[in-house]
């Protein structure tokens, strides 16, 4: 097979990035998970997702940069032998506007379209999560369709409740804890994201996420029962 088109770059003398692409790249960010995966041993100290790059950090005393490379050669080999995973898409329900989206007028403005084509611009994609970060379980997902691509706000909000949903571009993502970000606000998400005494999230890296509108009504019944633990967020396994 011939050999793909990627970079092994060095940063200092314990880590190399892989780069796949110069652009966010859905089937190139699944690869590089596929990568991820098969990258394991006492040597490795951490590995760093990101839309395009992955970033493996290794104990210098244990192994070089000439041995790392090489074998990060054959991870990349090996990977391209396999089938990527089948992929989850999580359905996730989302109250639009009001109090749960202070910017969604702003960002209809901004596309120059009404508040309802905005919400249904942002629930007709499903989202791809290229990865987490920032926050414990922030999922960085896209591509937002291109004329709601609002760019984020030039002063972050200090506070951001939990379970908010943003826009910075062509990203989109949900704020799973109370904290400060500049993303546009158009919606907020009933469930649970993190749980500080299960941290690890239900959804991960190289699954999808639909958002599905509901009212009111609907979004108080959905957090009554994620609060009782009654709530099981749909999902749809493409296995």
């Amino acid at each position: 097979m011939d050999k793909p088109n990627y970079q092994l770059i060095p940063l200092g003398d314990q880590a190399i990035m892989v780069q796949m692409a110069d652009q966010i790249d859905p089937q190139e960010n699944q690869r590089l998970q596929a990568i991820a995966r098969l990258i394991s041993g006492p040597e490795i100290l951490g590995i760093v997702p990101a839309y395009s790059t992955l970033t493996v950090n290794f104990d210098a005393q244990q192994t070089t940069m000439a041995r790392m490379m090489d074998r990060l050669d054959e991870v990349i080999q090996q990977s391209l032998q396999m089938e990527l995973p089948p992929a989850k898409t999580w359905l996730i329900p989302v109250s639009y506007g009001g109090e749960f989206g202070p910017d969604l007028g702003d960002v209809a403005d901004f596309a120059q379209i009404s508040p309802a084509d905005v919400i249904k611009r942002h629930t007709d994609t499903d989202y791809l999560i290229y990865f987490l970060g920032f926050l414990p379980g922030f999922a960085y997902m896209g591509s937002v369709d291109q004329q709601i691509a609002m760019p984020r706000l030039a002063t972050p909000r200090l506070s951001i409740p939990a379970g908010s949903i943003g826009i910075a571009g062509q990203q989109t993502g949900f704020y799973p804890v109370t904290s400060p970000g500049g993303w546009r606000l158009i919606g907020q998400t009933p469930i649970q994201l993190y749980d500080p005494q299960s941290p690890q999230s239900f959804y991960q890296a190289g699954d999808y996420v639909r958002f599905v509108p509901v009212n009111q009504r609907e979004f108080k019944q959905i957090q009554v029962a994620a609060e009782r633990n009654q709530y099981q967020v749909e999902v749809i396994d493409h296995a």
